[in-house]
């Protein structure tokens, strides 16, 4: 194959395992981002409350726990909303298994999520 600065690529192995490569991280970002939206629609459901972001993603052997913002009470200004956080635990099939308010914070708070 020729470039058009004329430098030739050695083989399609490179190439392909590029290729490979690119199309695999595409795949898992397309599926983490699905994952997220599903977080969002369940707590959402469960809450009936608006989502306003997914805070941390984190994986162990088959679970997979999410972080999630909730807008429990809209204030003017805007820095005095009142979120919570919640837990999300969903197995290898992202189902839910378990979830748990964790907290509130006005919006101009910043959240420190205690380590276990």
């Amino acid at each position: 194959m020729e470039l058009k600065s004329g430098k030739k690529i050695r083989g399609k192995e490179k190439g392909e395992e590029m290729n490979s490569n690119v199309k695999e991280t595409q795949t898992r970002t397309i599926s983490l981002i699905e994952n997220l939206d599903k977080a969002i629609f369940v707590i959402e459901k469960i809450t009936r409350k608006k989502a306003e972001g997914v805070v941390s993603v984190s994986r162990e052997e088959d679970i997979t726990k999410f972080i999630v913002e909730v807008l429990e009470r809209k204030s003017i200004p805007d820095t005095q909303d009142i979120l919570s956080i919640y837990e999300m635990n969903f197995n290898s099939n992202m189902e839910i298994m378990d979830y748990n308010k964790i907290g509130m914070r006005r919006r101009s708070d910043m959240f420190v999520q205690e380590e276990d």
